[in-house]
């Protein structure tokens, strides 16, 4: 949602940039400000909110440093951060810098100026970086519709789960009441018999089998989920604090909230990992910037102008200020190039992630450097960009052109952009159109994400998450919650949805330069006979029933509305014969 509202408000991307990466930093700068130095009432209000609206949305915006993967109970703590904070570097460099920042982990970039050093710099400017849960009020703007059902379902799941665990439990501390008797020993619930020695309490599954084990496990894994779960409907953002590593925390989410209190003295021992080995620490090195770009930090020294400051709690907000900086040759030129290529299929430049030596060299250059340009001198304004690019002729070229053949053996790839290239819709714009055509698509904006009905077969297929069996997926209730816009459709890293799956959505674990337009067979196989195309037809059969009386009338509608053009006669006497 904050997102979507940058966009339609058409935020300048240098600020987008700067609340993505530092939002937190500058809640607290705005905090200071209004409520004086104080390192105790800043943290006060970090702990339990008390922020303004402008400093909330900055807060929202940090999210975008949580999509990695975090949560990793599989390996050590030390190992799980460090993942945290490569697919951090690596993401920034590819989305804001075009720069695959992973080749230079373990050794100098073997193509681009990018030292091992520059890796680290970067590395230690998000060392301090610690996740946490924060208490931060509804915005106005804010959409929370749904949210006291969706409550209350997520209570019954709650009780549920908790009442079925409970009726196993009871059947365990009965036998471990008869345990206790048969010793002679006066009986003690569970929590307190843990730290006995083995001879003095029953076994730690006393009375179950292991059929009774298994459920007791998956109970207690579900009322985890449900009471986490519960959790999203208060005011609480998913979001980032500065603050040293908290060894009872971990990796886990369980307790993931902001620490109580922090040492604003501490400063992370940043270092060169050889080989890209915890076990290898090497030179230590500060936070920093690529120098390879040329561009200094903004306040920096003439001994090291792509130093960053040490400051605990200023590290990011430097390092966005420097991407964000009118002069970085590389985050303008990204994001004009990403525009671009959501107009024409393909950028200026062929790999968007990646400016690199290994990189598709940019077609027109020139064009390029122009539109950076002219991006930056317009105050960085997405919309003036985009309706720049629509009104251009290159834009509004024909989808032909009169000498085609010649063109093909000149330019097969079109390259020079002789006519306007066809670009397949996205699996998103697919399934959006299919809904405007039945007047299906519900197009309130924001909110709790919908659960669109998929596949049955793939819904209800058995699913692990975090060594226990995940909850099954179902649909939003209702068909006006159901056929909101995909964008605002809940997205299971682990159960892709069929449907949107086949037509090339990405796989949200990793920044996606360009989607695959593979045409494969089951593309019409679903097209002519899935539950989605026949459920869209019913639909738009009855729109077509309910807003023109003759049959003549609906072939005529119908024709407006899927092929945006009128029918010819004889189109309308085919399609008659046809319908009767």
């Amino acid at each position: 949602d904050y997102v979507i509202r940058s966009f339609n408000e058409d935020k300048p991307y240098n600020r987008f940039v700067i609340e993505q990466l530092a939002g937190d930093q500058l809640a607290d700068l705005s905090v200071r400000k209004r409520l004086g130095e104080e390192e105790g009432r800043l943290h006060q209000v970090r702990i339990n909110g008390g922020y303004t609206a402008e400093e909330s949305e900055w807060l929202v915006a940090t999210g975008f440093l949580r999509m990695g993967p975090w949560d990793n109970a599989m390996v050590k703590a030390p190992e799980a951060r460090q993942i945290y904070l490569d697919d951090v570097v690596n993401s920034v460099g590819q989305t804001f810098l075009a720069t695959n920042m992973r080749c230079a982990k373990c050794h100098d970039h073997k193509f681009d100026p990018i030292p091992t050093r520059d890796y680290y710099r970067l590395y230690a400017a998000f060392a301090a970086t610690q996740m946490a849960e924060r208490q931060v009020p509804f915005l106005a703007s804010e959409n929370i519709d749904g949210f006291e059902e969706g409550r209350l379902q997520v209570k019954r799941l709650l009780s549920f789960a908790a009442g079925r665990k409970e009726a196993i439990k009871g059947k365990q501390e009965a036998a471990a009441r008869e345990w206790f008797d048969q010793r002679g020993l006066a009986y003690l619930p569970e929590h307190k018999r843990r730290s006995l020695p083995d001879d003095r309490k029953p076994p730690r599954h006393v009375g179950l089998d292991h059929v009774d084990q298994g459920r007791l496990k998956v109970r207690e894994q579900d009322e985890w989920i449900w009471t986490r779960r519960l959790e999203r409907y208060e005011p609480m953002i998913q979001s980032v604090y500065d603050g040293p590593d908290l060894p009872e925390k971990g990796n886990r989410a369980r307790k993931m909230r902001i620490a109580r209190v922090v040492d604003s003295s501490w400063r992370p021992q940043s270092v060169i990992y050889s080989g890209g080995s915890l076990e290898a620490p090497g030179e230590a090195v500060s936070p920093g910037v690529l120098s390879g770009c040329g561009i200094p930090v903004e306040g920096s020294g003439v001994d090291d102008p792509y130093r960053i400051e040490e400051g605990l709690g200023s590290r990011r907000l430097a390092l966005a200020k420097w991407i964000a900086n009118p002069r970085n040759p590389l985050a303008t030129r990204a994001v004009v190039n990403r525009i671009w290529q959501h107009h024409f299929g393909r950028g200026l430049a062929g790999n968007p992630n990646n400016f690199g030596a290994k990189g598709a060299r940019p077609t027109h250059p020139a064009l390029l450097d122009w539109l950076a340009s002219e991006f930056v001198e317009k105050g960085w304004s997405f919309k003036r960009l985009h309706r720049l690019i629509l009104t251009s002729r290159v834009y509004r070229q024909a989808g032909s052109h009169p000498e085609m053949k010649d063109l093909l053996v000149r330019d097969p790839e079109n390259r020079l952009l002789a006519f306007f290239p066809p670009r397949r819709l996205t699996a998103e714009e697919l399934r959006d159109t299919l809904l405007v055509t039945t007047g299906e698509l519900n197009r309130t904006t924001g909110g709790l994400p919908v659960m669109p009905e998929i596949n049955r077969e793939v819904a209800l297929a058995p699913r692990m998450i975090q060594f226990s069996i995940a909850p099954a997926w179902q649909p939003s209730r209702t068909p006006d919650e159901r056929n909101r816009r995909t964008i605002y459709a809940y997205r299971v890293r682990g159960l892709p949805d069929p449907f949107l799956d086949l037509f090339n959505q990405p796989n949200p674990n990793e920044s996606c330069e360009a989607r695959y337009s593979a045409a494969v067979t089951p593309q019409a196989f679903t097209m002519l006979n899935s539950d989605v195309m026949i459920d869209r037809s019913i639909a738009l059969a009855l729109r077509l029933r309910r807003e023109a009386r003759s049959l003549a009338q609906q072939i005529e509608l119908a024709f407006r509305l899927v092929l945006g053009r009128s029918a010819e006669a004889a189109e309308v006497e085919r399609l008659q014969v046809y319908a009767r």
